[in-house]
């Protein structure tokens, strides 16, 4: 909801209160904001404002405002192009516990303000806290606020306890200030200016304008040696010296740390990101899921300390298959594909869940939940599955002995095929329907595109219902072609057909040419017994025209 307000400028002089109680903040009653803000003036039709807090962010001004029920602070910012509008855009839409609500936006003479939620314990700045405390409670918080923000395409940059808000409750945290927080761009990395970042808890790569979803883990890390020791490890020393020391030196960390909070903010200030997207290699810095993984007391390896004999040169570890070893998880998975049954035995024998065990617990689940699948399932289907499992990032499809860049490039090809009656791939894709298979890859590529998938789903739950129609079991191939190729186009006559008015202009030059020549191509669409030709059906219902189609049936029985 945005709201610009012009406000009269002529205020009384400002008094402060500088008095508090507890770590609530005690508000003044006199304020004013630059000539900008008036007491009693309502933001947004709403948010009345009632006093100016005597903390500021450095960037904006705070005020408390309510809606008469319950209170939220404006926070109004010095600048005029202070917030980034795709940030918020994003902040609006997010609701979650850990990170703080954006309720409102606008502007005030220019200047943009935000309405956010009130904390009346304020932010853990200045404040300790126990291991058993950061374990149970703030780090799973702050785990998941930076997988929400990243979810959303939304890099922190500045992540520090005067950032994270102590809850009402006195156990939860929330995230907030995000003025200097960035979009990612092509999904991974952000190239800006340095401004407004703060050295001490700043990752190696943003001191050369690189920010990435990891800086913000790097962040935590440090985030979380302050809140255990009431300091940060760079207390005292200049942004250059910092730089400097990041760069070349391991984190310090105190003999009296417990051990594995030790090894947690070791592995979040990991200073190498070269493999920061090969998820099998130990030596990257960790980020939600290795902390999760923490949280419930999974053992990891920790950056860093993998060398020697263990160190991996590819993306996994070394592992034989039919003579050859490889480092490369693709090009393993290619050699299953191409030699598909002894890929299986791999895979049923458990010699591919023993293998994950001992370097990444999460495939090596996979691996033993398909372990346990077999009895019950398709073997082959349960492998399907699991090799996408294995690489979450692989797009291209295959089954046994066929692969396709993606079901796109297949759906072309099967509609090649039917436009010239070849039925070549006919037992290719009775197996693909028959088995499910189709609809798996799509869960398999996205679980949540679970309306492209049951789609797909009804089209093989039609197959196998009328898998002695050899008409239905035509249409279905056809409706797959269609779906699959994204291609809506009916092919007659040497034409391509793109939509109805397409075929109906036609029609009509035709008919304007030859009567006998409309009439051929017209029994060509509608035999004389009222049979719709099959691709031009398939062709009508995959355009969405299947209500008219039943009317018309409808209208032939009257």
């Amino acid at each position: 909801m945005n709201d610009k307000t012009q406000l009269n400028g002529n205020l009384n002089a400002t008094v402060l209160n500088t008095q508090t109680s507890g770590n609530s903040t005690v508000l003044n009653e006199q304020v004013m904001n630059a000539g900008r803000v008036v007491i009693g003036e309502t933001l947004c039709g709403k948010y009345t404002i009632q006093s100016k807090m005597n903390t500021s962010s450095g960037e904006a001004d705070l005020y408390i405002g309510s809606d008469g029920i319950s209170s939220y602070v404006a926070k109004i910012y010095r600048r005029k192009v202070a917030v980034k509008e795709e940030v918020t855009e994003k902040l609006q839409a997010i609701d979650s516990p850990y990170v703080a609500k954006v309720y409102a936006t606008g502007e005030i003479d220019g200047y943009p303000y935000e309405i956010l939620p009130y904390y009346k314990n304020g932010s853990l700045e200045k404040k300790k806290f126990s291991y058993d405390q950061l374990k149970t409670s703030i780090i799973p918080a702050l785990n998941e606020g930076l997988k929400v923000l990243h979810d959303n395409g939304i890099i922190h940059k500045d992540l520090k306890p005067s950032n994270i808000m102590l809850a009402d409750n006195g156990q939860d945290v929330a995230i907030i200030d995000f003025g200097i927080s960035s979009i990612r761009e092509d999904g991974n990395t952000v190239i800006v200016t340095r401004t407004g970042m703060t050295p001490e808890y700043s990752a190696p790569e943003t001191f050369k304008s690189l920010f990435l979803s990891e800086s913000d883990y790097y962040s935590l890390g440090i985030t979380l040696y302050e809140l255990y020791c009431g300091h940060t490890p760079y207390a005292q020393m200049t942004q250059d010296e910092i730089e400097q020391f990041v760069s070349v030196q391991k984190l310090p960390l105190p003999t009296d740390m417990e051990d594995e909070l030790k090894v947690l903010i070791s592995a979040l200030t990991y200073p190498d990101i070269t493999n920061r997207k090969n998820k099998s290699n130990p030596n990257r810095r960790w980020g939600y899921e290795e902390v999760l993984k923490w949280c419930v007391g999974i053992k990891q390896p920790v950056p860093g300390e993998i060398t020697g004999a263990t160190a991996v040169s590819g993306d996994i570890r070394p592992y034989k298959f039919l003579r050859e070893t490889y480092t490369d998880k693709k090009k393993l998975i290619d050699a299953f594909i191409e030699h598909w049954n002894d890929g299986k035995k791999q895979l049923f024998r458990g010699l591919l869940s023993a293998y994950f065990k001992e370097f990444d617990a999460e495939i090596a689940g996979f691996c033993m939940d398909a372990e346990g699948e077999v009895s019950q399932g398709d073997e082959d289907l349960i492998f399907f599955k699991t090799l996408y499992k294995i690489d979450s990032t692989m797009t291209r499809f295959f089954w046994k002995e066929k692969q396709y860049e993606d079901i796109s490039v297949l759906g072309n090809e099967l509609l090649e095929a039917l436009w010239k009656n070849n039925t070549s791939m006919h037992p290719f894709v009775d197996e693909l329907l028959q088995k499910g298979v189709l609809s798996q890859y799509i869960i398999c590529l996205d679980e949540n595109d679970t309306q492209k998938a049951n789609a797909v789903k009804a089209i093989e739950s039609s197959y196998r219902a009328f898998i002695n129609d050899d008409r239905q079991r035509t249409m279905n191939y056809y409706l797959l072609a269609y779906m699959l190729s994204g291609r809506k186009v009916l092919y007659k006559e040497g034409v391509e057909f793109k939509n109805v008015e397409e075929l109906a202009e036609f029609l009509k030059n035709a008919m304007e040419r030859s009567y006998d020549e409309f009439e051929k191509i017209c029994r060509d669409l509608i035999d004389n017994n009222d049979n719709l030709d099959i691709q031009f059906e398939s062709w009508l219902c995959a355009l969405g025209k299947k209500y008219e189609i039943a009317r018309w049936r409808k209208s032939l029985q009257g």
